[in-house]
């Protein structure tokens, strides 16, 4: 007979891990090393984010490996051990080939209610080939091939795919373009599902960035869609070309885009990475960089901002700088987006910074940022973990998002591990 304790599903596991996020002091963060990449003809440089399915298995894209002479990235799986403890295992679903199929594959996955999977690549590896939007079909059969359909491909080099697709209700994709365009400053654009199964799918530019001598310039971070409302950042442009938020609201044509704010340099800049919403409407994000010299060195050091919505329809929207990062020793450019519990704990990863070497720029961290308790009190940094480098094993550049799948999170890190870049969980030790 089994003890209750043994008996825990994975439903009671993650609720058990979820009151854990929720602050219970009695927990310690462990991160370990889930698999490793060993290059070329497997991938390496995981730079995105991991997408869960249903059974808690994992999948990511890598820009770089494959059976192309190191070129043209891969889209992986990672099944999840059968016993606790045992070797996650790895499978390369698809290997990029480069011209007309497609290279470097930048972008989150999605799934859609079916299991198929959706993704951008950034190159070809031919400037007659722009970046491709493509679907990926899993077998009909247990351990038959998964089946890459290009959906779409840009017209030439210029048009560079690098963020995260959003889907709606109908199947229908939007994107972003990090460069092209009119003003070669990007487009917003959106991929209309075919009514006819087999027919093509029809590209149309939502917007054009760069409007305008203060529009952003340069959205290469995740879409957000909510409520039929498109929300986004630009890595440059706005009124101090330290980049906006924005959103684009629908209408016939060209959607309508406001700008929500326009980052100064002072409280952040260079937002790359994408935006989360809280059920109140609030959006939270990270900005690579600030005007600070707190850092003491060229690597600015970052921020976490929110944007909160007007009370009143048509006025500003109110910035507010939750934290700043002041020191390499705990973290520096958080590059990725953020994820939120419940209770407005904030969990992030850093590029830089750390307690190791690296000519001081150090190999990246996770973090967790709790609110204050009194409202317009100090927000609290909690380093949870510090990159190690390939030198023992561990990861380094955590330029992906944190997801969290049956109570633990996981990421990747573009390098360190063998050199190729790792996939990481971070659970929970009481």
């Amino acid at each position: 007979m089994h003890s209750s304790k043994s008996s825990l599903n994975l439903h009671q596991i993650a609720f058990f891990a979820v009151f854990v996020l929720a602050g219970q002091s009695f927990a310690q963060f462990h991160e370990n090393v889930v698999y490793k990449f060993a290059g070329s003809p497997d991938g390496s440089r995981p730079a995105a984010s991991l997408v869960a399915d249903a059974a808690g298995n994992l999948y990511g894209t890598t820009a770089d490996g494959g059976t192309q002479f190191s070129c043209c990235g891969t889209i992986f799986e990672l099944s999840r051990p059968a016993t606790v403890g045992g070797s996650w295992s790895e499978t390369v679903l698809y290997q990029f080939q480069g011209g007309s199929d497609g290279a470097a594959p930048l972008g989150t996955l999605i799934f859609d209610k079916l299991g198929n999977l959706y993704g951008t690549t950034g190159g070809s590896g031919d400037n007659a080939v722009g970046s491709t939007i493509f679907e990926l079909s899993p077998p009909s059969t247990p351990g038959g091939a998964w089946t890459k359909t290009t959906l779409f491909t840009f017209s030439g080099s210029q048009y560079l795919v690098a963020g995260k697709l959003a889907m709606d209700a109908a199947g229908n994709l939007y994107g972003t373009t990090e460069s092209g365009g009119s003003h070669n400053a990007g487009i917003a654009f959106e991929l209309v599902a075919p009514k006819t199964a087999g027919t093509a799918w029809a590209e149309r530019v939502l917007y054009d960035f760069h409007a305008f001598a203060s529009d952003g310039f340069g959205p290469a971070a995740d879409l957000l869609l909510r409520g039929g409302i498109l929300y986004g950042t630009t890595e440059a442009g706005g009124t101090a070309n330290q980049g906006t938020v924005f959103s684009l609201t629908p209408k016939p044509g060209l959607w309508t885009e406001t700008i929500l704010h326009t980052f100064t340099g002072s409280e952040g800049e260079g937002p790359r990475g994408g935006l989360i919403m809280d059920g109140a409407g609030n959006l939270f994000g990270t900005a690579q960089g600030t005007n600070s010299s707190l850092c003491n060195t060229p690597i600015d050091c970052g921020a976490i901002y929110e944007l909160s919505p007007p009370a009143v329809a048509g006025d500003p929207w109110q910035e507010t700088t939750l934290f700043r990062f002041s020191s390499l020793s705990t973290g520096a450019d958080p590059y990725a987006a953020l994820w939120r519990n419940k209770n407005g704990v904030l969990y992030g990863t850093t590029i830089y910074g750390g307690n190791g070497g690296n000519n001081g720029r150090n190999l990246g961290t996770v973090f967790k940022l709790v609110p204050p308790a009194i409202a317009g009190g100090d927000w609290t940094e909690v380093v949870l973990h510090y990159f190690r480098g390939t030198a023992v094993g561990d990861g380094s550049r955590p330029t992906g998002a944190l997801i969290l799948s049956n109570g633990v999170f996981y990421g990747t890190t573009e390098g360190g591990g063998n050199g190729n870049g790792t996939v990481f969980s971070l659970g929970f030790t009481p």
